[in-house]
């Protein structure tokens, strides 16, 4: 009953053959993904002519951990025979990807990550004059989030304490924020039918567990990223990609990336016996 009022498909009702219709279907490529390849492409690179390489680099940190999301999804499914979540042929992707993952999704989320980034507060030439300059003076900075970390509160003056606190709230708000509304437009997706949850504990009547697992990570790491100096930005992508490359690489191998059924739609995949 609480499924139907509020819109949404109860879990674990949606076939496998459902969910591997167009999955990895190269005759399902659509011309409109070109458009929407080219648009993303100048958004980034736009950003990147402005010498926003932060906001670019939190995009990239808010994509990445989304394929983190997305891979650990598919290992889900190839191991249950039910992903946490999935999209279905009724949402006209012009690629699914992964069970749970198509190319719209995947260019959605580096715009949002560097859309969030670009609402964030920021001091006047934080990106600095040569590249490696970037929020050099990130611990001074009163628009950072990092400002005086480096200090023990009890030694700050009551002003750099005030300071410190809408610093921190003024990334941790957005955040937040962002994480909260992206949660109500997957709930109408859903109710949509274009984005499936298969788990009784992934579904609108449990929003937290959507907030704190399916966006909040996204949004923190951008804006964490956001923050850094551009030595430590680095850093942090590049951990974040060696942990998603190595999850590729794994899941890839031992085949969890991929077709769970055969043609003939009977289950095949070599972790889950219906």
């Amino acid at each position: 009953m609480l499924f139907s009022l509020l819109g949404a498909k109860a879990p674990g009702i949606t076939t496998p053959q459902d969910l591997e219709q167009v999955m990895q279907d190269p005759k399902q490529l659509n011309w409109y993904i070109v458009p929407i390849f080219v648009i993303t492409l100048y958004l980034v690179f736009s950003e990147w002519k402005k010498k926003n390489y932060s906001v670019v680099l939190g995009g990239v940190a808010f994509w990445l951990m989304d394929v983190f999301n997305e891979t650990w999804n598919s290992m889900v499914y190839a191991t249950t025979g039910q992903p946490v979540w999935g999209t279905t042929a009724a949402g006209n992707s012009a690629l699914q990807i992964l069970v749970g993952y198509n190319i719209e999704i995947s260019l959605m989320f580096l715009i949002l990550g560097m859309f969030a980034c670009k609402l964030l507060a920021t001091t006047t030439g934080y990106e600095g004059v040569k590249f490696m300059d970037g929020n050099k003076d990130w611990l001074n900075d009163p628009h950072n989030m990092y400002y005086k970390a480096n200090v023990l509160n009890s030694k700050l003056t009551p002003e750099e304490r005030k300071t410190k606190c809408k610093a921190v709230l003024g990334r941790a708000i957005p955040a937040i924020v962002g994480s909260i509304l992206a949660v109500i437009i997957e709930i109408l997706l859903n109710k949509c039918n274009v984005l499936t949850w298969e788990k009784d504990w992934w579904q609108p009547a449990m929003p937290l567990v959507l907030f704190l697992i399916g966006y909040c990570p996204f949004f923190f790491a951008a804006v964490c990223v956001h923050d850094l100096p551009r030595k430590w930005q680095f850093v942090a992508i590049g951990c974040i990609l060696f942990v998603v490359i190595l999850l590729l690489i794994i899941a890839g191998s031992l085949g969890m990336l991929g077709h769970q059924l055969d043609a003939n739609g009977v289950w095949v995949g070599k972790f889950y016996k219906p």
